[in-house]
C-alpha cells in the first residue's frame, strides 16, 4: 500500500495507468506497478521525478513479483519476460 506521503490520486489511479501484458519496451513515468498476474521483468528503470528532482536511479534485471504484489518509485522503463501489470501514472 501507498505510505501516507502518497498523493491519494496515485492511489486511486486518477492520474492514468496503461496495462502491460507483452514483452515490448514501454517508456513513460510510473509511481507504482501492480500485478495482475505473476510477472518477470526483464529490465525496470527508476528514474528523475516529473520536476527534474534526481532520485536513485537504475536498472533492476531479472526482477520476478507474484500476482497481487505491487512496487513503488519513480519508473521510466518497462520490458516484462512474462505476466501483466497495470503502471500507475505520476
Amino acid at each position: 500500500m501507498l505510505g501516507q506521503q502518497a498523493p491519494q490520486s496515485l492511489a486511486l489511479g486518477q492520474l492514468g495507468s496503461i496495462f502491460i501484458n507483452d514483452t515490448s519496451a514501454k517508456t513513460g513515468q510510473w509511481g507504482r506497478i501492480y500485478c495482475i498476474s505473476a510477472a518477470t521483468f526483464t529490465t525496470l528503470t527508476s528514474g528523475n521525478k516529473a520536476n527534474g528532482t534526481a532520485c536513485m536511479a537504475g536498472t533492476l534485471t531479472g526482477i520476478s513479483l507474484a500476482a497481487g504484489m505491487e512496487i513503488q518509485g519513480i519508473f521510466t522503463a518497462i520490458t516484462l519476460a512474462g505476466g501483466s501489470v497495470i503502471a500507475y501514472d505520476v
